[in-house]
């Protein structure tokens, strides 16, 4: 296998998983990051079966360092149910599990697997320059570094794709989210059931996280200019919404209320240059609706991690297929978290209830259709068991 040296440009989920991946390959890698030490903001992710199993892949395994869940319940701002998938269920028939992890946690599992020398932190791109045989980067503080291949990891502010392809930066889809990650003693935080409801124009969601740890999320309409609103707001607006959101509330401060805007990316038919890609919210920024994001950014990090390590041709050749076989999931994903979340303003009495069963299929074939990784699995032979 011929090796190279990869500079990876940003140090979030996507830079790290895709280092991991590299690595264990052989490569040499080297990820440069303009913060000056790892981001460990945020609250939880959800790393679903496709997730767990990118990972698993790459040489990370979050099994016993999350929080494996078992179903996932929907109820309307009245209480009345909806669906409830199994979990179980969709772990079994896509062989991972679903696990709720702290982003801080999953942050420095992948950044612990790193050798020394590997992260570099006061890294700031600022130019990109492609040749026939190489690619440069230069940073802020005049320093600068060549490779064979450019990786931007730069999320949605890319610096790496304004560099190489130029264009509209992300769009905002008029929603938000205001949400933590705070120690709870409700029975929620306790258990292995993430509860999601749905109201007219709102939705929030709960999810237990290990540790006493609760990720909550509230999505409403939001665009440039409007109010953002504290947690006393969040209280009168989400009055006489079902247990636990009331407690939930009352329990929590504007010291740990997190506010994110949504945005969308318009996902482009190639992804860099010659010597050039980008992967997660870099290319493809979606709402986070059905929570996939950094699922799909694992899932960039596994396929380009085979087609750099195991496919044939030049280093132009294996970035544009690692393209072309990722944006058709890709883009099937980020337009159904578009209109998934552009359907929420639909009236709740048109909500129907679904059983149980429909609802953990749906599950399933929902990331199934969404995901290299799990149909390159599921393709390979399965040792039988006696």
């Amino acid at each position: 296998m011929e090796t190279m040296r990869v500079l990876v440009i940003g140090a979030g989920v996507g830079g790290l998983a895709i280092a991991n991946g590299l690595l264990g390959k052989g490569h040499d890698v080297q990820v440069y990051e303009h913060h000056d030490a790892l981001r460990t903001s945020g609250a939880g992710i959800t790393v679903w079966s496709n997730g767990t199993a990118a990972l698993r892949e790459l040489g990370v395994d979050i099994t016993d360092r999350g929080h494996q869940l078992h179903s996932l319940r929907s109820l309307t701002e009245s209480g009345r149910l909806l669906w409830e998938a199994d979990l179980d269920e969709v772990t079994e028939r896509l062989g991972s599990p679903t696990v709720q992890i702290p982003r801080r946690r999953l942050i420095a599992e992948m950044a612990g697997s790193l050798p020394a020398g590997a992260l570099q932190f006061g890294r700031r791109c600022v130019a990109v320059t492609e040749h026939p045989d190489h690619v440069r980067v230069d940073f802020a503080d005049g320093s600068s570094a060549t490779g064979d291949v450019l990786i931007g990891a730069d999320g949605q502010r890319s610096v790496v794709r304004q560099q190489v392809l130029g264009g509209e930066p992300a769009k905002p889809t008029g929603w938000a989210s205001w949400q933590g990650l705070t120690r709870s003693d409700l029975p929620v935080a306790l258990g292995r059931q993430t509860l999601n409801i749905a109201g007219r124009n709102a939705h929030c969601g709960l999810i237990p996280t290990g540790d006493g740890l609760l990720h909550w999320w509230f999505d409403m309409p939001w665009k440039e200019g409007d109010p953002v609103h504290s947690v006393a707001e969040l209280r009168e607006l989400f009055r006489g919404w079902p247990e636990p959101v009331e407690s939930l509330l009352a329990s929590v401060t504007d010291d740990d209320l997190g506010f994110f805007p949504h945005i969308r990316h318009k996902v482009p038919h190639v992804w860099g240059g010659s010597r050039s890609t980008l992967l997660g919210d870099a290319v493809h920024a979606m709402p986070p609706a059905v929570a996939q994001a950094a699922n799909q950014t694992l899932e960039d990090a596994w396929l380009l991690t085979q087609y750099m390590s195991d496919g044939e041709g030049s280093p132009s050749e294996r970035l544009r297929a690692y393209e072309f076989e990722r944006r058709p999931r890709v883009l099937k994903v980020s337009r159904t978290a578009a209109l998934t979340s552009a359907q929420r303003r639909t009236p709740i009495q048109r909500l129907a209830r679904f059983p149980g069963w429909l609802a953990t299929h749906s599950q399933v074939v929902s990331l199934r259709s969404g995901s290299n990784v799990l149909h390159s699995l599921s393709a390979k032979p399965r040792l039988r068991v006696a």
